[in-house]
């Protein structure tokens, strides 16, 4: 298993104990330490549609209370080949199946 990377920039702490069941935590961002995180790390940087992205996973505190962030480094196989749709030859008989209206 890889190691736990954790952004710098982010912080999260559990809510409060007054507050209320649907608050999960508090996020405080820094932008400075976060961009300053992303430009050291390009390596950790994934792409979406030519925009670079930093993905992270939200997890459950070991003690349920509040959430922490990591990033999250998964990425697919690059040896592993895409399927391949099944080949159709566009002789379609639409006589032998009735429609379902």
């Amino acid at each position: 298993m890889s190691e736990t990377i954790y952004p710098k920039g982010l912080r999260t702490f559990p809510p409060r104990d007054e507050a209320p069941d649907f608050v999960k935590g508090t996020l405080i961002v820094t932008p400075s330490e976060l961009n300053r995180f992303c430009a050291d790390n390009p390596n950790l940087m994934t792409d979406y549609k030519g925009t670079p992205q930093l993905r992270l996973n939200i997890l459950l505190n070991k003690n349920d209370r509040g959430v922490n962030l990591n990033v999250d480094t998964w990425r697919p196989d690059a040896n592993q080949q895409p399927e391949t749709p099944p080949e159709v030859d566009g002789n379609y008989d639409d006589s032998s199946q009735p429609l379902p209206f």
